[in-house]
């Protein structure tokens, strides 16, 4: 009986010891400010991620972010073509056709002569599964082309399943490439639009 009354006056005292400790705290916090991305979550996000300030890699005037030094071209849009994001190493990018049947069209820009004649249009070859040919042969391929204020070269080259339509030109010290890769039937389709806007291009 001794036993059982000294263990309930210990459980007692515990309980009367434990009331006055749990009190019941409330803390106020302020909000935290809004904080930029640290290096981990921009380590996080992919590669190719847009700016957000600059949504799908386009200014707010719908043109690519460009070096300040580089000119600003002018050209006329093809019916049929549209405008689509370009990589890091473009200065423009286009699409035409249906998606089964789609052509790319490129502008790319260098400082410099990038390169001999012969020498780009070989690479153009080897990415269309096709010999080198001799810088006299390539020679007699290249035909000009006028446009608004330049002229341009240009060459039609036809491999096994696709073909590449290209004219460049250099000017005040850089080289301008235009190209339009794509199945061989719908780059034919598409000829007339690529001269009309290689003429169409204003510097």
């Amino acid at each position: 009986m001794k036993t059982r009354l000294a263990y309930v006056s210990l459980l007692a005292v515990a309980l009367l010891g434990c009331d006055n400790k749990s009190e019941i705290k409330v803390y106020r916090v302020s909000k935290a400010p809004l904080e930029e991305p640290g290096q981990d979550q921009q380590g996080a996000m992919p590669a190719n991620a847009p700016s957000p300030s600059m949504p799908g890699g386009m200014a707010a005037s719908g043109m690519p972010v460009r070096e300040a030094t580089t000119p600003q071209l002018k050209w006329e849009v093809p019916q049929g073509w549209q405008q689509v994001p370009p990589s890091s190493m473009r200065y423009a990018s286009f699409s035409a056709g249906p998606d089964d049947d789609k052509i790319d069209i490129s502008i790319v820009t260098f400082p410099g002569e990038g390169g001999s004649d012969a020498d780009n249009v070989n690479r153009w070859r080897q990415q269309l599964q096709l010999p080198p040919m001799s810088p006299a042969g390539i020679s007699s391929q290249v035909e000009s082309l006028k446009g608004a204020d330049t002229v341009f070269s240009t060459v039609d080259i036809a491999g096994p399943s696709a073909r590449t339509l290209a004219a460049w030109t250099r000017r005040d010290g850089r080289v301008w490439f235009l190209k339009a890769t794509g199945p061989t039937a719908a780059v034919e389709k598409e000829k007339a639009n690529f001269v009309k806007f290689v003429e169409s291009v204003r510097f």
